[in-house]
C-alpha cells in the first residue's frame, strides 16, 4: 500500500540517526576539532600548537598557489582551537536549520547547499586574499548558505534567536537575511579589505568574505536549484500575478478534478506511477515533487485504499 513503504513513514530507531546528513557533518566536525586539539597536547609544535592540519586543510592562497586545491572544501572542518564560541555557533546553525532543511531538500540536495557554501564562500576568500599569507578555517560559510536559504524560503515565518546564546529576539528571516547580508559586506568593506591592503598588520581577522561567499551560495541555490525544480516555483509560475475580483470569481466554472478509474488495467497504471514518485521522494526528497505527482498521490491513497 501506498504508506507502507518506509521512506512513507517517519524513521524511528538508530536507523533515522544513521542516516542523517546533518548529524554527520556535525559528528565529523566534532571528530576533526578533537583531533587538532589531540595534536596539540601530544606534538606541540611553534607556540603550543601543532599546524600539521592548517597546513595541509586550512585554506589560503598560498596553499591554492601549492595544488592544495581540496583545501577550497577541507577548510570547513577545522576550526580555532583557542576559542569554543568558534565551532559551538556553527554547530548550533547547523543542527537548527539543518534538521529544518534536510527533510525538505532530500539528503543529496541538502549537501549540496552545504558543500555549495564552503566552496563559494572559499573562493569568494581566494579572490580577497590570493597573494596574501594569511588562512581561513571554518564551517561559517557553510552554515550560511544554510541560514540564507531558509530565510529566503521562509521569509514570513517568525523565528527566536539567542542574542549572544543568552538573550532570545523573535525576528522574521527575511530581515535576518538582510542583516547578515549587510555585516557581512560592511565587513569586508570596512575591515577585511584595509587588513589585506595592509600586509604589515598580523591581527586576525574574520573572514567575511568566506561569510558572503555562503550567503551568495545560498541565494544561487534557492534561485536556480530550488526555484528551478521543485512544484512551488512551478505553481507559482502558473498563477497569476494579479488576484482576481471576488465577482468575477463567482461567475468562473469550477474546472472537475481529474480521477482514474478504478478498473483493473487503470489500477496497475496508477500503482506503477505511484511507484515511480515514491521511487523520487526516495531519492531527492518530498521538496522535488510537481504539482501534478503531489495531486496523483492525493487521489491514489483513496483510490489504492478500496
Amino acid at each position: 500500500m501506498l504508506y507502507d513503504r518506509p521512506y512513507m513513514r517517519q524513521p524511528v530507531g538508530p536507523a533515522a540517526k544513521n542516516t542523517s546528513v546533518v548529524m554527520t557533518l556535525i559528528i565529523a566536525t566534532i571528530a576533526v576539532f578533537v583531533l587538532q586539539n589531540l595534536l596539540n597536547v601530544l606534538f606541540p609544535g611553534y607556540s603550543g600548537r601543532n599546524y600539521f592540519l592548517s597546513d595541509w586543510f586550512a585554506l589560503s592562497g598560498q596553499h591554492f598557489k601549492e595544488l592544495k586545491v581540496w583545501t577550497v572544501l577541507s577548510y570547513s572542518f577545522l576550526h580555532s582551537t583557542s576559542s569554543l564560541l568558534h565551532i559551538i555557533g556553527n554547530l548550533l546553525g547547523l543542527f537548527f536549520i539543518g534538521r529544518i532543511l534536510e527533510p525538505i531538500l532530500g539528503k543529496q540536495r541538502f549537501l549540496l547547499l552545504y558543500i555549495g557554501g564552503s566552496f563559494i564562500g572559499g573562493i569568494i576568500y581566494l579572490l580577497f586574499h590570493y597573494n596574501s599569507m594569511s588562512s581561513v578555517i571554518g564551517a561559517s560559510g557553510a552554515v550560511l548558505a544554510l541560514v540564507a536559504f531558509f530565510c529566503l524560503l521562509r521569509p514570513e515565518q517568525p523565528i527566536t534567536l539567542l542574542l549572544f546564546f543568552v538573550l532570545p529576539v523573535t525576528v522574521k528571516p527575511k530581515w535576518l537575511f538582510w542583516g547578515i547580508l549587510g555585516i557581512s559586506l560592511f565587513g569586508v568593506l570596512f575591515s577585511e579589505l584595509p587588513a589585506v591592503r595592509n600586509p604589515q598588520n598580523n591581527q586576525m581577522i574574520v573572514a567575511h568574505s568566506a561569510h558572503l561567499g555562503g550567503i551568495l551560495a545560498g541565494i544561487l541555490f534557492f534561485r536556480f536549484v530550488y526555484n528551478g525544480s521543485n512544484s512551488f516555483s512551478q505553481s507559482r509560475r502558473q498563477s497569476p500575478s494579479v488576484e482576481l475580483p471576488e465577482w468575477f470569481k463567482r461567475k468562473q466554472k469550477i474546472e472537475p478534478k481529474v480521477t482514474y478509474k478504478v478498473n483493473r488495467s487503470s489500477r496497475d497504471e496508477l500503482q506503477n506511477e505511484v511507484d515511480r514518485i515514491l521511487d523520487k521522494i526516495n531519492n531527492t526528497g518530498f521538496g522535488s515533487l510537481t504539482a501534478d505527482e503531489k495531486n496523483t498521490l492525493d487521489q491514489a491513497k483513496d483510490i489504492l485504499s478500496k
